[in-house]
């Protein structure tokens, strides 16, 4: 027995020797310990972790470890990882070793033009959602969607001016952070939501907090639908969309921003919340007259039409809207087409869409 303890404090010794060289050494006893000195060492850029455990074996440990970084969202800071586990007298030791997207390097660039221009992309901003939209519309204006399937962290994002999903959240994350608002990383499925469950593509987005309440935020499917659906959506809307893998510390509100601020402007006739939501997603159509007034403007201006709109009162009015507004222009020589993409449920059960009509002289 005592050599055993002897050969057990030496092979102790000599994990704690390499940890010094080759990374942390974690002494763990869950996989909620095994969680946090992962995140730690990821979120530091550590190039190795080192966990020390008793009571398991080499597979269940490497099991664990697998499942726990591909629960988390800061993962995707990650180019691949390994991992390899040696059993010694009931201990077992387990490295992981990271390969990270950026070099240190391409980090403090990265960095160092965050801390450069933070300022001017939240210009003017005095809330946390003015935040949040002007960091949407940036990457919006500034990023075009990668599809050639190469740019995936920040730096080349940046660089190039073009990512995938993965790029895109990652610089949210960073934008926002800088901001000063509390964001979070996300992974997982996502599909278009018309679409069947077999077309589940691998995702990346955002998770932000806004007042008590945490949504998510898809920049890449705002930059590609030309629209801002998925600015601060909930789970009513992300069930239909977007399947994280992520294990994320907080709840996902039930309810859209977009819907509760809907409620605000029909239920408490609030000029504020009507204003806010002109501003992050379009207007708001409500009645005929509205209908008519948004089409005659797009008319008189050649301008694509965009609105917010209950789906059967479009669909039973827009054609007659449309031959009011060119009857109010003066003009007779039009056709139109039209798209919609599905954005909220109200609590009457009416679906809203956001809606864009193309008018064209004949």
């Amino acid at each position: 027995m005592r050599n055993i303890k002897m050969f057990i404090t030496i092979v102790t010794m000599i994990i704690m020797a390499f940890s010094v060289v080759f990374g942390k050494t974690y002494f763990v006893k869950s996989t909620d310990e095994i969680e946090k000195a992962i995140l730690s060492d990821i979120m530091s850029f550590e190039p190795t972790t080192v966990l020390v455990a008793r009571g398991t074996n080499n597979s269940t440990m490497l099991k664990v470890v697998d499942s726990v970084i591909k629960s988390l969202g800061e993962g995707l800071f990650l180019k691949q990882w390994a991992e390899n586990s040696v059993e010694q007298a009931g201990v077992v030791t387990t490295t992981i070793t990271y390969t990270y997207l950026e070099t240190a390097q391409e980090r403090k660039a990265v960095d160092d033009f965050i801390q450069k221009n933070i300022v001017s992309i939240i210009s003017g901003a005095k809330t946390e959602v003015e935040k949040v939209y002007m960091i949407n519309e940036w990457i919006k204006l500034n990023i075009e969607y990668d599809k050639t399937y190469t740019y995936r962290s920040v730096y080349a994002t940046l660089r190039n001016q073009r990512g995938v999903c993965q790029g895109y959240a990652l610089l949210f994350y960073k934008l926002a952070k800088a901001a000063g608002l509390q964001v979070y990383l996300v992974s997982g499925q996502g599909k278009d939501p018309t679409a069947s469950a077999r077309e589940l593509e691998p995702h990346a987005w955002n998770v932000v907090k806004l007042g008590n309440d945490y949504y998510y935020v898809d920049v890449t499917w705002n930059d590609g639908t030309g629209t801002n659906v998925y600015l601060l959506f909930g789970t009513d809307l992300a069930k239909y969309s977007h399947y994280p893998d992520t294990k994320l510390p907080v709840t996902i509100s039930p309810k859209s921003y977009a819907a509760k601020l809907y409620d605000e402007i029909v239920k408490g006739k609030s000029l504020a919340a009507s204003d806010i939501f002109d501003k992050l997603y379009g207007s708001l159509v409500l009645n005929y007259t509205n209908l008519v007034d948004y089409l005659y403007y797009g008319i008189k201006n050649k301008k694509e039409v965009n609105f917010v709109a209950d789906g059967n009162f479009v669909v039973n009015n827009l054609a007659n809207a449309i031959d009011d507004a060119m009857g109010y222009a003066k003009v007779y020589n039009l056709s139109y087409t039209y798209a919609y993409t599905y954005f909220f449920t109200t609590t009457d059960k009416k679906d809203f869409y956001v809606w864009k009509v193309q008018l064209k002289g004949k």
